[in-house]
């Protein structure tokens, strides 16, 4: 058997990342502090999280850096699983050259007084098994990430061979190795490379925890600096393109220094408000690049029409020039729509199977008209999609959405049942939406816009009330504004 997945962990917040006194180190060992308190409730809902993973995921063997926060915030994980930890010096912290102090990480003897759960030299030698151990002179960047790619091309087989009935590793180690680790397992030439076209940088806050997993020849991350089941979120992130080492007393200083600023900043702010309504629409103050001026992010949601309706379905019903009107709406297609329903319901007639998904590719375009009005045009294009999936199963996908894409629909404002929540990609709320609009489709908008308004709706009789007060107040100030400055002019989509 070979190696799957890979965890990579970084420690847990630091003792000395608190404003002094400090604890003494308990190595004796210059550079390698313990887990502050915080730091030691961060490695239990580590290990937590780790230990819900499915029997599958779980790791089956963990390796640690040999400095004293690698192996404590381990140590809960190895206690949770019932596992041994092996310390490795390939995995070991980032020193820059010309740096006061490199110190010499401590050993099992040192290391076996603090943490029962340690296994010896005889069974995984700290510099030795693998044999990859950092220049005590100090690393630059590339020297890191030149290290860590050897280390992986001795690493697997070495492990492979000696552990062949294990698929899942965890290894815990410190910021710039995490992120050294993962760029050389992903291919990458450098440390200080994107993982994406979207300015995605691998994630390495404080008990943060990554996932790569074997694909063929390559790996694939499947989780980046994940913190989302820490109590505070993510801390302590660091990159490569930080001026200090991750960490250092220098990093926390930098850190103390912007903060303070920021808190600055903000304090000379709340003694000038500005009023919300002015903030959220765009004031004179902004066109004379007042950098004072603070926003707030408004989300809504957008319920697109057809989506309850089966697109093979629509596609045979349109060929025998049939409706539904079960619910009152018609599924009399146009043109685009119902060639594109009747080519896919065609598709599935074919031997190889099709799954229905409704996707919204990152080539598309979604287009709406002003959101002052109490009907919104919205309009979804570029978004057809008809091809292979991922699944050998069922290996052609059909976008549903297709059906909707380049028409034209009048939205009304509609109350939100609840409040849905916004979360980025690493877990962390940003935003809840209040705003929501409700596709018509009973109302049919040509692509040439008219003078005459937007035809009324069953539906279109509602109110701005369906509407938060912060709202509709920016959207009043945005319609004052743009009245103002511009004359009447036909609805273009925007």
């Amino acid at each position: 058997m070979t190696i799957k997945q890979i965890y990579i962990a970084r420690h847990g917040y630091r003792a000395n990342w608190l404003p002094p006194p400090h604890p003494p180190n308990p190595t004796g060992i210059d550079s390698d502090p313990p887990l502050a308190p915080h730091g030691v409730d961060q490695a239990k809902q580590l290990a937590a999280y780790i230990t819900s993973l499915p029997t599958a995921d779980k790791p089956q063997y963990i390796l640690t850096s040999p400095f004293y926060r690698c192996v404590e915030t381990a140590h809960p994980i190895a206690e949770m699983l019932d596992l041994d930890i092996a310390i490795e010096r390939g995995c070991g912290e980032w020193y820059k050259k010309n740096r006061g102090v490199i110190p010499a990480p401590a050993d099992y003897e040192q290391l076996g007084q603090f943490f029962p759960k340690l296994t010896t030299k005889e069974v995984w030698h700290r510099d030795d098994t693998v044999g990859v151990v950092p220049d005590l002179s100090g690393e630059t960047e590339e020297d890191i990430f030149n290290r860590c790619k050897l280390f992986w091309s001795k690493f697997i087989p070495v492990f492979e061979s000696k552990y062949p009935e294990y698929e899942n590793v965890l290894i815990v180690s410190h910021a710039a190795t995490k992120i050294a680790l993962g760029m050389s397992l992903l291919g990458f030439d450098d440390v200080f490379q994107q993982i994406d076209n979207d300015g995605t940088y691998l994630r390495a806050g404080a008990c943060s925890i990554d996932k790569y997993v074997k694909d063929g020849d390559r790996w694939d991350l499947r989780m980046n600096g994940n913190c989302e089941f820490l109590t505070d979120g993510e801390e302590m992130n660091w990159t490569f393109h930080s001026a200090f080492e991750a960490g250092s007393d220098e990093d926390i200083k930098a850190r103390k220094e912007e903060a303070e600023r920021k808190e600055a900043e903000k304090k000379a702010k709340e003694k000038e408000p500005t009023p919300v309504t002015e903030t959220a629409a765009g004031t004179d103050e902004e066109s004379k690049g007042n950098s004072n001026i603070e926003y707030e992010d408004i989300f809504l949601t957008v319920d697109i029409p057809w989506l309850n309706h089966n697109i093979f379905e629509l596609g045979a019903e349109n060929s025998n020039a049939s409706n539904d009107t079960s619910r009152g709406k018609p599924t009399r297609l146009n043109d685009k729509q119902a060639s594109t329903a009747a080519s896919l319901s065609s598709a599935k007639n074919k031997s190889t199977p099709l799954s229905q998904r409704n996707m919204i590719s990152a080539g598309s375009q979604f287009q709406f008209t002003n959101l002052d009005g109490d009907h919104p045009l919205i309009k979804l294009s570029n978004n057809t999609s008809y091809g292979l999936s991922n699944n050998e199963d069922d290996p052609y996908v059909v976008n549903q959405l297709s059906i909707v894409d380049n028409q034209i629909y009048q939205t009304n404002w509609a109350r939100l049942v609840g409040t849905d929540l916004i979360f980025d990609e690493y877990g962390e709320l940003i935003g809840k939406v209040n705003e929501h609009l409700v596709g018509d489709p009973n109302v049919k908008i040509n692509a040439k816009a008219e003078k005459d308004k937007t035809p009324d709706s069953p539906q279109g009789k509602q109110e701005g009330f369906a509407q938060t007060a912060f709202f509709r107040k920016a959207m009043k100030a945005v319609s004052a504004k743009n009245q103002s400055k511009t004359p009447d002019v036909d609805v273009e989509m925007s």
